[in-house]
């Protein structure tokens, strides 16, 4: 495909010319973003200035946006992926000194790599013990949330954070361990497409995604951390299986989300990848389970009754009356997906895209980080609503001004359908269009 006609070059007199106007008006969408990413960066405070923070991450969604709805002009220019990693890694740099104010998860990782390093337990002990009174400080433990909850991470995060934390118990050093992460989530898609021969420039849908850059360079949310190793996992899948296994494992007990591909990579593994991965996966989140059980048991609070930014597990909650019954209820249907997709046979790529998908929307609890983990597949078919979705998700802080509720803010059931719906309204659209060209050229 595209091989009948000759390789781009810019020594040539006829290409050069036709080459100059994609070129500069890609590098300055590039710029453009990077720009509007280093206003983020200084600003003193995202939470407290957050009609600012809006304006500016829409401003920044605009320049992707564009960059995205032009992509066919940009796919053949020369050295685009170098272009596409440039860019990123600028608009992360920027971003890092920012410091983290919409959420206190970063200080929390800070936290509990210190308490390990001090021999304590984050799963027995929480923030507030008073045998951890020698460890808080105005800058960490001041801003650390749920102080009365044990950890709620796995053991493979916990030893990230303890890893981190003796190198420098630092918010700067979490961030950098986080966004150099996220920068080799960048070059996973960047290696594979040229491996292939094809234009690495769709890669910007999550590689310069507003929502990817703010959450993991700015905030500082440790998924990508997990988030690499599922992409790993997939990658690896076909040639290489006992690494894919390896890798699923990892992000599992890192975070449980990469735990949605599991049925998919079991039907594609040999037998000697799926007795280890099964085996070690059993044995490691059981340790997990043991050890975050408790009164004051994070993972306990969370799985019972946390919820925030959900739309659809609203009318769920409401239609079977209650909040447990909804959750079984949410389970069955991702179940059903899952089953679904395994029956069409869908590639274990695609169908863990599905379910990712899947999750994200029946799930109680939906903070905008989460969504980078749909957003690492949009490089294989950029969907507009999910990444219109990215876009209007930041409604979730507040709407252009910083809420009175300051954290505890939990978004308007009918702003929550601005949120949800605009995608959905673009979704039907595209639908219609589509299935209406499709009539078309059938007659």
């Amino acid at each position: 495909m595209g091989r009948d006609r000759p390789p781009f070059r810019l020594i040539e007199g006829g290409a050069r010319k036709a080459s100059i106007a994609p070129a500069f008006e890609f590098a300055a969408l590039g710029a453009g973003l990077t720009l509007a990413m280093a206003l983020l960066g200084r600003l003193p405070s995202w939470f407290h200035d957050l009609g600012t923070f809006q304006t500016l991450f829409a401003l920044a969604f605009v320049f992707v946006a564009l960059a995205l709805l032009r992509i066919r002009r940009y796919q053949d220019l020369p050295h685009v992926g170098l272009a596409v990693l440039a860019v990123a890694v600028a608009a992360r740099l920027v971003l890092l000194p920012a410091a983290p104010s919409l959420s206190g998860d970063l200080y929390r990782y800070v936290w509990e790599g210190r308490v390990l390093l001090h021999g304590g337990n984050p799963y027995r002990q929480s923030p507030d013990d008073p045998r951890l009174a020698s460890l808080r400080d105005r800058e960490i433990y001041a801003n650390v949330n749920h102080k009365n909850l044990a950890t709620i991470y796995p053991p493979l995060a916990e030893a990230g954070f303890a890893l981190v934390a003796r190198l420098s118990p630092t918010v700067a050093a979490f961030k950098l361990w986080v966004a150099l992460h996220d920068l080799a989530l960048v070059l996973v898609p960047l290696s594979w497409s040229k491996r292939r021969g094809l234009s690495p420039v769709a890669v910007i849908a999550y590689a310069w995604n507003p929502l990817v850059l703010v959450e993991y360079a700015g905030s500082g949310h440790n998924d990508p951390v997990a988030l690499l190793w599922l992409v790993v996992a997939l990658a690896l899948a076909r040639e290489r299986p006992i690494g894919s296994a390896l890798a699923l494992v990892a992000g599992s007990l890192t975070k449980l989300a990469p735990l949605v591909a599991l049925p998919f990579l079991l039907r594609r593994w040999p037998w000697r990848a799926r007795v280890p991965a099964v085996l070690l996966l059993a044995a490691g989140l059981g340790a997990f389970l043991a050890l975050a059980r408790g009164p004051n048991s994070g993972l306990n609070a969370f799985w019972e009754a946390w919820r925030n930014n959900e739309l659809a597990f609203h009318y769920l909650e409401r239609a079977v009356g209650g909040f447990a019954t909804a959750r079984g209820a949410a389970l069955v249907m991702l179940a059903a997906v899952t089953a679904w997709a395994l029956v069409k046979r869908r590639s274990e790529t695609d169908a863990t895209r599905l379910g990712l998908r899947a999750s994200l929307l029946l799930s109680p609890v939906l903070h905008p980080w989460y969504l980078g983990w749909a957003l690492a597949f949009e490089p294989l078919g950029p969907s507009a609503p999910w990444l219109l979705l990215s876009l209007t998700a930041v409604l979730n802080y507040g709407v252009l001004s910083t809420p009175a509720e300051g954290r505890d803010f939990h978004l308007a059931l009918a702003w929550r359908w601005v949120e949800y719906g605009a995608p959905l309204a673009l979704a039907i659209v595209l639908g219609v269009r589509a299935r209406s060209r499709a009539e078309s050229g059938r007659t």
